[in-house]
């Protein structure tokens, strides 16, 4: 990358939130709700899935309580969890639009409930390409999400697709589209390999995966992203990584200890990522190191403060 686009990059650096795919019970939440509350200055986005969507309404006390918690900082933004998909993501946009937003509206009631506040929505199994007619299925969402006034959502509404992938570019459309989503996901992947897989990492122990850079520090978007993506969309751009223990292939490229772990996450806040979740496990357990949810909100804020200067791909 040339230093002329180096040096715009850094001037238009933006702070990297963090995302978090809070999917467990509410009695696993307290590692989430301590990091939240010691770092102050970092926004975090935090999903909550009680059963592949928002379930009954009212929701049970614990997840009451546990709402209550979370929205008590003033630096965190719920999400409620919805998807596109009946067969697990194997076809997107296929689930019809209209159950879809059935769920969205029950979650924008959790805001009725004291002391919760609910941002916008989390639309998992979003798609990477045009097929199945996403291309109109996605913007009537969003569009339900940031302008329906029958909604109850905090402002700043807020609307997160996580595809997982970029594709091979058809992801791009949907940064433009009107309106547009807050943030992609575009890159979901294990930093381990597979014969280091544990259990509750959610990394494939055969087959073939991205191990999150191997190329080096900041490989993986330099490498899948700039091109799917561009440069100009990573600030709206979301990266979720688990599996960090170990290593991150047979050369041993880097060890998944605390300085990995923090220099991976400058590589990221150096090209303004918008938002990122690093994890030692997957979705399900925050309080296991090297990168327990603490330790990686901590770092977040220091990289901030200390930007690496890792180089972009040319």
């Amino acid at each position: 990358m040339n230093t002329l686009l180096l040096s715009a990059l850094a001037s238009l650096a933006c702070a990297t939130d963090l995302l978090v795919p809070l999917y467990p019970p509410p009695f696993a939440w307290g590692p989430v709700a301590t990091a939240v509350a010691n770092n102050p200055t970092l926004t975090a986005k935090i999903i909550i899935n009680p059963s592949n969507g928002p379930s009954i309404f009212p929701p049970s006390s614990d997840f009451q309580t546990g709402a209550r918690t979370l929205s008590s900082n003033a630096n965190v933004q719920l999400l409620g969890y919805v998807h596109t998909s009946n067969d697990l993501g194997v076809t997107r946009c296929q689930r019809p639009v209209n159950d879809v937003k059935a769920d969205i509206w029950t979650w924008s009631q959790w805001n009725t409930l004291s002391g919760i506040s609910i941002h916008g929505i989390f639309i998992d199994e979003a798609p990477t390409d045009a097929s199945n007619n996403c291309t109109a299925y996605m913007q009537d969402l969003t569009n339900y999400i940031k302008n329906d006034p029958s909604l109850l959502f905090t402002s700043p509404r807020i609307v997160v697709f996580n595809p997982g992938s970029p594709g091979t570019g058809g992801l791009v459309q949907y940064y433009t589209q009107s309106p547009p989503p807050d943030l992609i996901v575009a890159l979901e992947t294990c930093f381990t390999v597979p014969e280091r897989a544990i259990a509750g990492d959610g990394c494939p122990t055969t087959g073939g995966y991205e191990r999150y850079d191997n190329e080096g520090y900041g490989g993986s978007i330099d490498r899948y992203l700039a091109s799917n993506v561009g440069v100009a969309n990573y600030p709206r751009t979301a990266i979720i990584v688990h599996g960090f223990h170990d290593t991150n292939g047979p050369d041993a490229n880097f060890i998944a200890d605390a300085p990995t772990l923090l220099e991976e996450i400058r590589a990221v806040r150096q090209r303004n990522i918008g938002a990122a979740f690093f994890n030692t496990m997957e979705y399900m357990t925050f309080d296991t190191g090297p990168a327990d949810i603490g330790t990686v909100a901590a770092d977040l804020v220091a990289a901030g403060r200390n930007p690496s200067s890792h180089k972009l791909a040319a």
